[in-house]
């Protein structure tokens, strides 16, 4: 797909026709006993909550139902009135998907702004203002807990964790903002990482290992291991999982002679405790840690020139100072969930403690270097940024519900956070050859906090079951914000400051959601949902400056139509919706007196429309397509001093269309032998990078696209694999970046999707 752009809308244009033509055979209807034969056997497999092993995935003719926790209660796919995407735990574990880069094109709507490994924003519907935006537009939960921080004060928007599949029952991905359920941060929609349960049932276990090789860069290897071990058969069950990798590199440091600067070291575990007393009460704890180690990521990035978008040092090259590239995280997640139904209505309890320690050592000679050397006449003076970032946050959710199956069907919850955040940022100098220090004047020393958050909300929706076939759900969100930010400074480029800023928000966000069942297949839905991300005191405005010490939250309403089916009894399945998103109060950076700040002003909108596809032909074979189109643009001229923008820009990294197509086979072939074949083609459309500070043309990425492909057998308790990731070997760019005080000026630093990767992996169940 190297050749014209043409080519590649057609390609878009022909999957969103050939995704409607399922409507036409919506004509087809089910007389009434095969409606109720179909509900009562939906009703089964949803108190079950059954899900097709990884093994042996399910090889009925018909697709499998799908169980989700959307909207905080178990219930088919199929039925839930809005956009929800889910990928389990077999299609991860083929496509050897490790970061979400790796699946993110299989889902309609969602794309990443992915300035290398742990370092990556999500975006849903087109909501963004740039890779460097300071907070978060898409939520992440894991199971009922939620994940990072809902600040602008660490980093919240691009330290995203990408979990280990190894342990994953499934991910849910919820377009549109879920402001009523889930909260702040939610404006384009969340992503739900939903665990495997402890089995109090029987014993099992399960190892893996797997290596691989990156086109002209290094070899990785990969290792995890799980035990389910029942502690008392049918009471209490303990899950463990744990996980070892090395990510391989290729980008090469001219500078310091080094290859593979952006190799990373991937390790981590979950452990999981499930008491359930009786079939009334259930009581899981579970505890998360991620860790990730590189000497270079923080550096990630090929040096190209803005203009012509061609490496400046060749392919895959780039020069950065000696000492520099330092990138570490640490993730903790410790949670409690306790589950009391008492017939009446069912009582939820979450509690959890997460932590975040970041620390990265990024260098800025590019920056600082033209204007410092001259100054005290250094002929190869390096610079660099020493940033850690620890965060401690606190959440606690009440939830009382009732049962789904009764005419006025209600849910009301309560919720706490606190959050506790230091981010420390010191300039250093030394040698750009070798690292050695060099002492200097203090050039900048900055203590961000501690910023304190801390947030009240009461939430509540109500659901009228009018007839058997329509339903109205209203929903409402009130929330307390109260921030505390401090922060010091001294040294040449910064100056002395010592201030405290205190901020006070009351954001509300709603819902309006009735949905309507031509048959027990056949579903449509209105979905006007609102969402924020909360405000707080400006990071670096000192009082007196005339800069505004606080930034109010900023607000989008989402008016979303859409339909859902099942064709072909049950064989084909299809989801389409057309969206527009008002977007008011966005949060910008603005410049005053050289100090830079948060403001609000910003108007922006998307439309757009998202299209799906699955089908059955026949047994074992799956045939999968998805569509999108999204036009996200300013409404409005940015407000002066802030980044330059003119209404009708388009939104930074959101592609007008993007596409995928899918297929996977499975099949016998002797005995116990049984093996499978897949793969996934796609489509990524040009896009407009990061808006700039100052006036002057916006850097255009071309568009992209990617083919993954794999191959296994599964023999006894043992499967094995071959795959192949971007296959076709593309270079395309995910994110730019300007590294020179020039915004404008050559050179950016470029990240790239990673060249072709060939692999294998076994894994061994018992």
């Amino acid at each position: 797909m190297s050749g014209s752009p043409y080519i590649r809308r057609r390609l878009c244009t022909a999957v969103a026709l050939g995704l409607l033509g399922p409507l036409c055979a919506m004509a087809q209807t089910q007389d009434g006993s095969n409606q109720a034969a179909s509900t009562n056997a939906h009703a089964a497999q949803q108190k079950t909550g059954t899900q097709p092993s990884r093994k042996a995935p399910q090889q009925a003719a018909q697709l499998g139902t799908i169980i989700v926790t959307a909207n905080k209660r178990e219930e088919r796919l199929q039925d839930v009135p809005m956009a929800v995407s889910v990928l389990d735990d077999t299609k991860l574990e083929r496509q050897n998907a490790l970061s979400f880069t790796d699946y993110a094109s299989q889902i309609p709507g969602l794309n990443v702004i992915s300035s290398g490994e742990g370092w990556t924003q999500l975006v849903l519907r087109g909501i963004t203002s740039g890779g460097r935006q300071p907070n978060a537009t898409v939520g992440t939960y894991v199971d009922d807990t939620p994940f990072g921080s809902s600040t602008v004060y660490s980093a919240g928007s691009v330290l995203t964790p990408d979990i280990d599949p190894s342990d994953l029952q499934r991910i849910e991905v919820l377009r549109g903002p879920q402001g009523t359920l889930y909260g702040s941060n939610t404006l384009g929609g969340l992503i739900k990482f939903v665990t495997t349960p402890p089995d109090a049932t029987q014993a099992s276990a399960r190892i893996g290992f797997s290596t691989s090789s990156v086109d002209g860069g290094g070899s990785g290897y990969g290792a995890h291991a799980t035990v389910n071990l029942p502690l008392i058969t049918d009471k209490l069950a303990l899950r463990v999982n744990v996980y070892d990798r090395d990510d391989p590199g290729y980008i090469n440091n001219i500078t310091t002679g080094k290859s593979q600067i952006d190799e990373a070291k991937v390790s981590g575990a979950r452990t999981q405790l499930l008491w359930t007393p009786n079939d009334k009460v259930s009581v899981r704890f579970s505890a998360l840690a991620q860790n990730l180690n590189s000497n270079g990521l923080a550096n990630q990035g090929i040096d190209i020139n803005p203009a012509t978008l061609q490496p400046i040092y060749g392919w895959p090259n780039q020069a950065r100072a000696a000492s520099t590239g330092l990138f570490k995280i640490k993730y903790r997640l410790y949670d409690l969930t306790v589950n009391a139904d008492f017939g009446w209505a069912k009582l939820i309890s979450t509690t959890s403690y997460g932590t975040l320690r970041f620390n990265e050592n990024t260098d800025i000679t590019s920056l600082y270097g033209p204007v410092l050397n001259p100054l005290f006449g250094l002929t190869n003076g390096g610079y660099s940024e020493l940033q850690p970032i620890a965060l401690n946050k606190v959440t606690q959710e009440l939830r009382l519900q009732s049962p789904a199956d009764q005419t006025w069907e209600w849910r009301a919850g309560l919720f706490f956070t606190h959050e506790h955040t230091t981010d420390n940022q010191s300039i250093l100098s030394f040698d750009a050859s070798t690292g050695v220090p060099i002492a200097l004047p203090t050039l900048g020393v900055i203590g961000e906090g501690p910023a304190i958050f801390r947030e009240w909300a009461g939430y509540g929706d109500l659901t009228w079951h009018a007839t058997s076939q329509l339903s109205i759900l209203v929903g409402a969100r009130y929330s307390n914000d109260y921030t505390s930010y401090t922060q010091t400074s001294n040294g040449l480029l910064i100056g002395n400051t010592d201030f405290t800023i205190l901020g006070r928000d009351h954001p509300v966000t709603y819902l309006f959601n009735p949905s309507y069942k031509f048959s027990d297949d056949v579903m449509a839905y209105i979905r006007v949902a609102s969402g924020f991300r909360p405000g707080g005191p400006n990071v670096g405005v000192p009082p007196g400056l005339g800069a505004p010490l606080t930034f109010d939250p900023d607000k989008l309403v989402n008016y979303e139509v859409g339909l859902k089916s099942l064709m072909l009894d049950k064989r084909m399945s299809f989801e389409g919706d057309v969206f527009y998103i008002d977007w008011s109060k966005v949060q910008l950076t603005t410049t005053v007196g050289g100090i830079s700040f948060l403001g609000n002003g910003g108007k922006a909108t998307s439309k757009g429309a998202e299209l799906s596809w699955t089908y059955r032909p026949l047994r074992g074979l799956t045939l999968s397509a998805n569509t999108t189109y999204t036009k996200a643009e300013l409404a409005a001229n940015t407000p002066s001093g802030s980044i330059y923008g003119l209404k009708g820009d388009p939104l930074p990294y959101v592609p007008k269309w993007s596409a995928n197509l899918g297929a996977d086979y499975d099949f016998p072939i002797s005995g116990d032998w049984s093996g499978f074949v897949g793969g996934n083609f796609s489509y990524t459309g040009a896009r407009d990078a990061e808006f700039n500070p100052v006036p002057g043309p916006r850097v255009r990425l071309p568009a992209y696209n990617n083919l993954d492909l794999h191959a296994g057998v599964n023999v006894s308790n043992w499967t094995v694999e071959v795959y192949a990731k971007n296959l076709a070997n593309k270079r395309g760019i995910t994110a730019v970046w300007p590294e020179t005080i020039n915004p404008i000026a050559s050179p950016f630093q470029a990240t790239y999707q990673t060249p072709r990767t060939i692999g294998m992996s076994a894994s061994l169940d018992f």
